[in-house]
C-alpha cells in the first residue's frame, strides 16, 4: 500500500502537470536569471532562440518557462521521451530474443540439409558476442554442416528503406545505421590502429578478423596535430570490403579505435555467420538471404537462440553513450500492433502521443520522428521534456530512468560538461542548427528540478556554455 505521504507528493505533483498547458497558454516573457542571460550575451544566444524549462519536483515553487511552449529540433534528447514511454509500456525486465529455427534435424554425422531461419526480434543491442555464441550454440546440437541457406527474417519491422547518408553526409558513421530487426553490433566494423613511431607507419588491424573484408596492413604516420584524426585518415569506402586510408595518421595521437559502417545487411551478417561459423568448427554450402518465416516455423525447432540484456540496461547504455541505432530500435518496439502484424513508425508515434494523454503530458508538443533525435522532422518543447521529466520522478521506475542519464563531470556524454558536477543526471543533444540539454538537477538545498533547455538556429554552435549556465544555475537555487 501507497504511503499517504507518497499519495500527496503524487497528487501535488499531477496538480503541477495538470496546469502546464494552462500555464503555456498564458505563459509571458519572463525574466531570463541573470547567469543565464549574461551567458546569452556572451555566446550570442538570442532569446527567440532559446527555451527553458524548470519544473520544482516538490508543489513549493513554480515552474519556471521561457519559450518553454516553442516546439524545437531536440537532438538526442528526444531519447528521454523514447526511454521514458519504454519503461513504462514495456517494463524494466523486458527482453528480446533472437532465434535460428529450421524445419528439419541433423542427421547421425551432424548434417544439417535444409534452411536455417535467424528471425530477428527488434533487439536495440545484439552484440558481437552474443550473435557468437547463437551461431556456436548450433554446435551443441550437434551440427557440424549446413547445406542450406541462411534466412535472414526481418519481418519484425516494416520500415521505409533507409539512407544513411540523408542526415549530415556522414553514412559511414555507426549513428546513421537504421533500424534493421535483425540488427547487430549497430553494423559497426572495428579497426584498431596501432602506431609505430621507429618504422614511421601505423598499423591497422581488424577486430574480429573477418574472412573477405581486406583492409591496408599500415598507414603513414604525420606530425599534424591529432584533434582531427578522423579525417586526416581519408577513408575510402568505395569498395566496402576493401576499405582504402588515403590519408596519414598522426604519431602524436597514440592508439586509436577506429568504427565504421560500409557493408549492407545481409553482406555484414555474412562476414560475421561464415567466420564465427568456421571458427566454432563448422562447414556451411549455401548463401544468406533475406525471406520470412512461416508462423508455424517460428516457434517450432529452435536449433539455437540469444536474450537481449534487460530494457534497464539497455536504456542504460542507450542514455549514458547516446546510441541512436538502439533508440531507432526501441522506439519501433512501442508500436501496438497485433500478434504477428509487423512493427511501423507511425505505430510507434501514435503511441508516444496515447501514452502523453493518458498521462496528462502535453502530446501535441511530443512530436517524436525515430525515438533517438537524430532528425530534422521531430519537434520537442522544452515544457514538454520538463514534464516527462517530471511525471517519471513519481514513477516505480524513476530510479531506472534517472541512473540511465549521464552525470555532470563524471561518465557519459556529460564526462567532460563541468557544471553541477556530481549533482545533475543530464542527457544532451547535439546536431546542426540544435543544442540541448535534459534531465534532474539536484539544488544546494537538497531540492531536485526537472530541467529541460533547447537552442535552435544558428546560436546553437557555441550554445553550450549557455546550456551549462541553465544547469548551474538550478543547482545554486
Amino acid at each position: 500500500m501507497k504511503s499517504y505521504l507518497s499519495l500527496l507528493r503524487k497528487a501535488a505533483l499531477i496538480s503541477i502537470l495538470s496546469a502546464l498547458s494552462v500555464s503555456y497558454a498564458a505563459e509571458k516573457a519572463a525574466p531570463i536569471p541573470a547567469p543565464i542571460k549574461k551567458a546569452m550575451t556572451k555566446y550570442k544566444v538570442p532569446t527567440a532562440d532559446f527555451s527553458m524549462a524548470v519544473i520544482p519536483l516538490s508543489a513549493k515553487e513554480k515552474p519556471v518557462f521561457i519559450n518553454a511552449s516553442v516546439p524545437r529540433m531536440p537532438a538526442s534528447v528526444e531519447k528521454i521521451v523514447t526511454s521514458a514511454a519504454a519503461l513504462e509500456l514495456l517494463g524494466p525486465a523486458k527482453v528480446w530474443h533472437t532465434r535460428m529455427v529450421s524445419q528439419t534435424e541433423p542427421n547421425s554425422a551432424g548434417v544439417l540439409k535444409g534452411d536455417i531461419y535467424l528471425i530477428g526480434s527488434g533487439n536495440p543491442e545484439l552484440s558481437l558476442s552474443d550473435f557468437r555464441d547463437m551461431i556456436e550454440g548450433l554446435r551443441s546440437r550437434g551440427i557440424q554442416s549446413i547445406e542450406g541457406n541462411i534466412i535472414v527474417d526481418r519481418s519484425r519491422f516494416d520500415i521505409p528503406p533507409h539512407d544513411p547518408f540523408a542526415f549530415d553526409g556522414e553514412g559511414n558513421r555507426p549513428y546513421n545505421t537504421g533500424a534493421d530487426a535483425l540488427l547487430v553490433n549497430s553494423r559497426a566494423l572495428f579497426m584498431q590502429i596501432r602506431p609505430d613511431r621507429k618504422e614511421g607507419v601505423a598499423y591497422l588491424y581488424s577486430v574480429p578478423h573477418l574472412n573477405g573484408l581486406a583492409l591496408p596492413k599500415t598507414i603513414p604516420l604525420s606530425k599534424e596535430a591529432c584533434s582531427a584524426w578522423r579525417k586526416q585518415i581519408k577513408p575510402d569506402f568505395s569498395n566496402p570490403l576493401a576499405p582504402k586510408f588515403l590519408g596519414s595518421f598522426p604519431a602524436s595521437c597514440g592508439n586509436k579505435d577506429f568504427f565504421y559502417t560500409s557493408l549492407g545487411a545481409d553482406e555484414y551478417l555474412t562476414l560475421l555467420f561464415s567466420e564465427f561459423w568456421k571458427k566454432a568448427g563448422g562447414s556451411w554450402k549455401g548463401k544468406l538471404v533475406s525471406g520470412k518465416a512461416s508462423s508455424s516455423l517460428k516457434d517450432m525447432n529452435i536449433l539455437s537462440s540469444t536474450s537481449s540484456e534487460p530494457l534497464a540496461k539497455i536504456i542504460y547504455d542507450m542514455n549514458k553513450h547516446s546510441l541512436n541505432p538502439a533508440a531507432r530500435q526501441l522506439f519501433l518496439e512501442l508500436g501496438k500492433t497485433e500478434a504477428g502484424e509487423p512493427k511501423t513508425l507511425a505505430q510507434s508515434r501514435k503511441t508516444i502521443k496515447a501514452w502523453a494523454l493518458e498521462n496528462k503530458l502535453p502530446a501535441d508538443e511530443l512530436s517524436l520522428d525515430n525515438g533517438s533525435g537524430l532528425s530534422r522532422k521531430s519537434r520537442i518543447s522544452a515544457g514538454a521534456l520538463a514534464s516527462v521529466l517530471a511525471h517519471m520522478w513519481n514513477t516505480p521506475r524513476m530510479p531506472e530512468y534517472m541512473s540511465s542519464m549521464p552525470i555532470s563531470g563524471v561518465d557519459g556524454t556529460m564526462r567532460k560538461r563541468h557544471a553541477a558536477d556530481g549533482y545533475a543526471h543530464i542527457k544532451t543533444g547535439y546536431i546542426s542548427g540544435a543544442r540541448s540539454v535534459a534531465g534532474y538537477v539536484q539544488a544546494k538545498d537538497g531540492k531536485r528540478y526537472a530541467v529541460a533547455a533547447i537552442v535552435n538556429g544558428p546560436s546553437a554552435l557555441g550554445s553550450v556554455p549557455v546550456l551549462d549556465a541553465v544547469i548551474s544555475w538550478v543547482h545554486s537555487r
